[in-house]
C-alpha cells in the first residue's frame, strides 16, 4: 500500500469512528498516528473520498464519507465499501417496503446506491438521517427484493436480517 492509499485508508478509519467537525481535527488525529498533511492535501482527500459535513444529534457537524461507489479511483471506492461495510447497521421488510437502518449521516448514500441499481423491483427510496425507506414494485417477490439489495447491502447485514424475507 502507497503512501496515499494508507492516508485515505486512515481517514476513512478516523471518520468512521470518530465524530470530527473540521480539518483541523482530523489533521491532529492523522498527526497522532504520524501521518503529517497539508491542509491542501486534506481537501483534495476529502474530496476523493465524497465526504460531506452532516448535522449531528448535538447540534454540531461532523464529514462523513458517501457510502456509493462512484469515485474515480481504485482507492476511494474500497475506502467507500468499508464506509458501506459499518454505516449500514440492518434490514428489514416490512408490507411492500425494505427498511434499512444506518447510522446518523449515513442514508442518503446509501439510498443513492440503491437508486443507481435501476432495478425495476425498485420503485423508488426515501432517505433520513439514519433510515432509508425502500418502495418495491407490487409484482416483486421478497426473494427479488433480497437479491437486490445484496448487490447494496453487506452479506452479514442481509443474512441478519434474511427472516424478514424468507420464512425461515
Amino acid at each position: 500500500m502507497n503512501k496515499r492509499q494508507a492516508r485515505l485508508a486512515l481517514i476513512v478509519k478516523i471518520l468512521l469512528n470518530n465524530s470530527i467537525g473540521s480539518q483541523e481535527e482530523l489533521m491532529d488525529l492523522l498527526e497522532r498516528n504520524n501521518c503529517s498533511v497539508t491542509q491542501a492535501t486534506l481537501s483534495r482527500d476529502l474530496k476523493t473520498l465524497r465526504t460531506s459535513k452532516v448535522a449531528t444529534e448535538l447540534g454540531g457537524y461532523r464529514y462523513v464519507i458517501a457510502a456509493n461507489g462512484t469515485a474515480a479511483d481504485e482507492v476511494a471506492t474500497q475506502a467507500m465499501d468499508s464506509v458501506r461495510q459499518a454505516a449500514i447497521l440492518s434490514v428489514a421488510f416490512s408490507g411492500r417496503q425494505a427498511i434499512i437502518k444506518t447510522r446518523n449521516g449515513y442514508a442518503g448514500g446509501v439510498a443513492y446506491d440503491i437508486d443507481e441499481l435501476l432495478s425495476p423491483v425498485i420503485l423508488g427510496t426515501i432517505a433520513g438521517a439514519d433510515t432509508v425507506f425502500v418502495a418495491v414494485s407490487d409484482d416483486a417477490s421478497k426473494s427479488e427484493v433480497y437479491e437486490v439489495l445484496s448487490e447494496i447491502i453487506p452479506a452479514s447485514i442481509m443474512e441478519e436480517g434474511r427472516k424478514y424475507f424468507f420464512n425461515t
